[in-house]
């Protein structure tokens, strides 16, 4: 909290899965379904944003989707990692509100398609952390919230940008939302095993992803609270440890302390002493 007191600027990103094994949101059991009363992503949108959503400093998500096929111009084509408001340059929306409102309009826009890639929506919000050269004097921190019915076939290249991310300000949150087979969300959490990049030839700085199955604590704000915020402190404390950067209001007050000894070191020579 003496980081955020100092203002150091928190942001969360959202990143969403439209692929077709969610269910098409024609059907009746489709995570995705039309009918907003029945549709599990949602609800884990709305429940787990209202957690996160007092974390961002200004309130504006980038809102990003994936595993869709988009119908833009003449040919229809897949993508891994475009914006739910039309805007891959600002996908940003206003609120919780704005970005529930951008899923239910995209629900209406793409159609659900495959396979399911979080490489690309994990390189893109890697890129915007490492862009946002953290200093002493720069304090920010990124949020990733991933919604995934677990099915992942990039594992290899999930993995090396994870590793990537675990150097940079970067926690990564992924809530399961159904009842699929959740083992690879599991492994990327990396509680029993550090992730190893072939890429990179190394294994991850640090552990920064926690994975939460939204089905076991739906019915229990309280405990989705603790499931969801669990891990960010501690990653958040490691990153800026391991940088030797300290809450500003703690900097400030050691300058000070600096300019004081300085002062009266002045003082001194000044008087002969």
């Amino acid at each position: 909290m003496e980081y955020i007191f100092g203002g150091c600027d928190l942001n969360l990103a959202i990143a969403i899965d439209f692929t077709l094994s969610n269910g098409k949101p024609t059907e009746r059991d489709s995570l995705h379904n039309l009918n907003i009363q029945r549709n599990e992503y949602h609800k884990a949108l709305s429940e787990v944003g209202k957690i996160l959503e007092f974390y961002d400093t200004d309130k504006q998500f980038p809102v990003l989707g994936f595993g869709a096929r988009l119908n833009l111009g003449c040919r229809p084509f897949d993508s891994h990692c475009f914006a739910l408001n039309g805007n891959i340059c600002n996908p940003e929306c206003d609120g919780l509100d704005g970005v529930l409102e951008a899923y239910r309009k995209a629900l209406n826009n793409v159609d659900l398609y495959g396979p399911t890639h979080f490489n690309e929506i994990i390189k893109l919000v890697n890129d915007m952390a490492e862009g946002n050269n953290v200093t002493q004097d720069n304090q920010k921190y990124q949020i990733l919230l991933i919604l995934t019915d677990g099915i992942i076939n990039d594992m290899k290249q999930t993995i090396d940008e994870i590793v990537r991310g675990s150097e940079l300000p970067l926690s990564i949150i992924i809530v399961g939302v159904g009842d699929a087979d959740f083992t690879s969300m599991d492994v990327l959490d990396a509680d029993d095993e550090p992730l190893y990049s072939q890429k990179y030839k190394k294994y991850m700085s640090s552990d920064i992803v926690q994975f939460v199955p939204f089905s076991e604590f739906k019915n229990d704000p309280r405990l989705l609270a603790k499931e969801v915020l669990e891990e960010i402190p501690r990653q958040f404390l490691s990153y800026f440890e391991r940088h030797n950067i300290v809450p500003t209001q703690i900097h400030e007050a050691e300058k000070r302390k600096i300019r004081a000894a300085l002062s009266r070191k002045g003082s001194m020579k000044s008087e002969g002493q």
